[in-house]
């Protein structure tokens, strides 16, 4: 008789899979990709000068950085906090991407696509913010006692970006964020 699929995930879950495997596997493909595609190590003797035992030197690498970064239980926790998150946030993000596609073309640059864009990482950050609430550091009387210190320091930000971005009067490159609005506009010259 088989067994439902409930099961069988228990039985990984008691197996620690979940906890620390695929963690693992999760830090040791991302190290291991980084380190191909940024070629740290020059290119190597194998075919054409292109990879050859760099390969093998990547893997190693990202083999010790997987296994010292489960080495503790940290990652491994974190990642137990996030992904169901990260699950949720992604599924608001379609049921929004369904309902936005019914009534904007996000073919077109500009507009309501940078302003989802925006949205995607709004949600992104929310995530990431409420994934720390379960650590003890995170929940310190620190944020609150420096809450409008941060919010002073964010609008110092944004106003110095804003400065920084609207410097440029050359009209063949406007500023950052007006490259995309006035692409959008009826008389926008883009």
């Amino acid at each position: 008789m088989a067994q439902p699929l409930g099961v069988l995930l228990q039985q990984l879950a008691d197996m620690d899979i979940f906890f620390y495997v695929l963690p693992f596997l999760l830090i040791f493909a991302l190290v291991f990709g980084i380190l191909e595609k940024a070629n740290i190590l020059g290119p190597g003797a194998g075919k054409g000068g292109n990879r050859g035992d760099n390969r093998n030197i990547n893997a190693v690498i990202a083999l010790a950085v997987g296994l010292l970064a489960i080495q503790f239980d940290q990652v491994p926790v974190f990642f137990s906090v996030i992904f169901p998150k990260l699950g949720i946030a992604l599924s608001i993000l379609l049921a929004a991407l369904i309902l936005v596609g019914l009534f904007v073309d996000l073919n077109r640059n500009g507009g309501p696509a940078l302003v989802f864009f925006g949205l995607g990482a709004v949600a992104f950050v929310i995530i990431v913010l409420y994934s720390f609430q379960d650590y003890v550091w995170w929940q310190g009387g620190w944020w609150q006692d420096n809450f409008s210190a941060l919010v002073a320091a964010g609008v110092v930000i944004a106003f110095v970006f804003l400065v920084v971005s609207s410097g440029h009067h050359d009209p063949k490159s406007p500023p950052y964020v007006m490259r995309y609005w006035d692409n959008t506009s009826p008389q926008g010259n883009g």
